[in-house]
């Protein structure tokens, strides 16, 4: 993840000054302050511009930094001058009546375990013979269905996996995967993880997907890579990506859960969105979510999980998720 440097250098610092109020009544951005860190926020559908009054930079998107002292506060009022105005207008595409979107470019399903480690796992008797069940092989069968229907629909893509047989990936190796992907500027990339479920209690039943809990913090901008050295920029922009970050995974998270609950009908437990900081989730620095489809030791789950039709369901109600995620990310055309 770059963060681009851009130089703003004034003419004539206000000369012709423009106030906040002119200024979102161009733009049609609506504007937030935070007066514990004394920081500005402009934002407008995928656009956000976040400032601090005297100070020289402003960071679009969290990931352009536009270096300028032409944004002061005079008796309580923001002003701005023209030439940082006028940047302010390119950016939120003022003149241009079709803004911007975003892009995403990559989907990467890791389907759990694998190989040596075969995760959850239960012996039940099917016409009275004893049969184990893996969780790695179900994952596994569930990862592939999912990446090839998401393979035709959007040819356009990176759809990955981590695994695409019977191997064993690290963990550390999948994260390293997704970390690796490079996605250009407004374009972004998703990350699911796909388990089976397992529980002391056999009557636990049915599906969930979590995500990472919202107060959880990463180091997800390398200082280095901001070109300045006002340490207070790289707290600011990892906050921002990590906000942005967690409203996505919730937002993939409803989707999916959405998706799997069409597909299975009311008589299976929707088990809801919850929270967690799982491995992967809390080390994958994109929008992630770990979706568990059901318990191995719940044995009329596990019953439906041995079959064909019931996993072309599971794998059919993941993907309408995640195709609708795309829709919301990239068009905006459903609103939950």
């Amino acid at each position: 993840m770059a963060l681009l440097l851009f130089i703003l250098v004034p003419s004539s610092v206000f000369a012709e000054p423009v106030s906040l109020e002119q200024l979102l009544r161009r733009t049609g951005a609506t504007f937030r302050w935070d007066p514990w860190r004394h920081i500005g926020q402009l934002s407008r559908e995928d656009s956000v511009l976040v400032f601090r009054p005297d100070d020289p930079w402003m960071v679009f998107n969290g990931e352009k930094l536009i270096v300028s002292a032409a944004v002061l506060e005079e008796r309580g009022w923001l002003i701005f001058s023209e030439e940082t105005a006028a940047t302010i207008y390119r950016l939120f595409n003022v003149d241009e009546p079709a803004a911007f979107t975003y892009r995403l470019s990559t989907i990467l399903i890791d389907p759990g375990h694998g190989g040596r480690d075969s995760g959850a796992g239960r012996k039940w008797p099917v016409d009275e013979v004893i049969y184990p069940l893996s969780e790695k092989d179900i994952v596994l069968e569930l990862s592939l269905r999912i990446a090839e229907e998401l393979r035709k629909k959007f040819p356009d893509k990176q759809i990955l996996l981590t695994r695409e047989n019977d191997v064993y990936p690290t963990l550390e190796e999948r994260v390293a995967m997704a970390n690796r992907v490079q996605v250009a500027e407004r374009e972004a990339m998703i990350y699911l993880s796909i388990h089976a479920n397992a529980s002391l209690n056999s009557s636990a039943e049915g599906y969930e997907v979590w995500y990472l809990p919202q107060d959880y913090r990463r180091n997800l901008v390398d200082p280095e890579t901001l070109g300045v050295s006002d340490s207070a920029i790289t707290p600011i922009i990892n906050t921002l990506w990590e906000e942005e970050f967690t409203h996505e995974s919730t937002k993939l998270a409803d989707m999916i859960l959405s998706g799997l609950e069409k597909q299975l009908g009311s008589d299976i437990p929707n088990r809801g969105s919850r929270e967690e900081s799982w491995f992967v989730v809390r080390n994958a620095r994109m929008a992630s979510v770990l979706v568990e489809v059901g318990f191995i030791t719940h044995q009329a789950e596990a019953t439906r999980l041995r079959q064909p039709s019931y996993l072309s369901r599971i794998s059919k109600g993941i993907y309408n998720g995640i195709v609708d995620f795309v829709r919301y990310f990239e068009n905006k055309e459903i609103e939950y």
